[in-house]
Parts: C-alpha cells; structure tokens; sequence
C-alpha cells in the first residue's frame, strides 16, 4: 500500500493545467468543422470539382495531396493548408480568441484540404510551435500601460 501522492502538488486534480499551451485550439480558434458541417460539404465539393474526390457515400474517396494516394474519405481528417498554431501566432491572435476574423478563417473550405489521419495527426506535433497567449501577442489589440 501508500506510495507516492502524484496530486499532492497539483492545485485542482479535476483540472488540467496547460503550461505548455498544447491544447489551446478550441478556446482561441474554435473546433475543427466536421466533413459533413457546411464548411466540410464545400470542401468535398472543390475537391470533387479538382477530381480529387470519386464516389459516393460510404465508398467515397479522395486523393491525399502528401503521397497522391486514394483513402476512404472516413479515414480522413480537415487538414488545414496553413497549420493553424502558425496562423494564431502569426495572424489570428491580434484579433482576439474566436474573434470575427478568426472565426471566418476557421470556417472558410479554402482553409481546407482532406488529408488521411495518419498524415495530419503526425505533422503538427512535427512543427515544435505551441500557442502564444493572447496576453503575449503584440499587436492592435495591444493596450500600452505608461
């Protein structure tokens, strides 16, 4: 019996403290929109329309851009074309977490490409970015205390 106390330095063992900013998507961009959301609809129809898409229903498939493979369109994954870390940090945190702008960006299909899951999981934990805090972006937003 006993042993060590891993909650003893821990302020809240119900919470999960993020120091790192590994998890900070859906609180400054929002969720990723599903394949059948609209955004999700409109990407698979450009896709189709670029004949990266065959099928339909359950034996729909599309070209993946990283190796030109066909994939079932069920093992895929909304990729962002510009990772979406690099685009808080760059661009979308000096308007602010879930602001208009980001928001458009975040539902926009050209802000789109299906990409198979083992492919997109794998290459934003290869970018070695994390989120910067809206506190820490310099920018219009930025209220100078003198």
């Amino acid at each position: 019996m006993g042993g060590d106390n891993l909650y003893i330095f821990a302020p809240s063992t119900t919470g999960w403290i993020d120091p790192w900013g590994l998890s900070c998507r859906p609180e400054y961009l929002g969720r990723t929109p599903g394949k059948s959301s609209r955004t999700g609809r409109k990407l698979i129809e450009n896709m189709r329309g670029e004949g990266r898409i065959r099928g339909k229903s359950d034996s729909m498939e599309f070209k993946s851009s990283t190796d030109k493979q066909w994939y079932p369109v069920r093992e895929a994954d909304m990729a962002n074309k510009y990772d979406a870390v690099t685009y808080w940090n760059d661009r979308g945190g000096f308007f602010g977490a879930k602001s208009k702008e980001v928001m458009k960006w975040m539902l926009d299909p050209k802000s789109y490409d299906l990409e198979h899951y083992s492919y997109n999981r794998s290459a934003g934990a290869k970018l070695n970015q994390f989120y910067r805090s809206p506190d820490n972006i310099v920018g219009p937003h930025e209220s100078f205390q003198y």
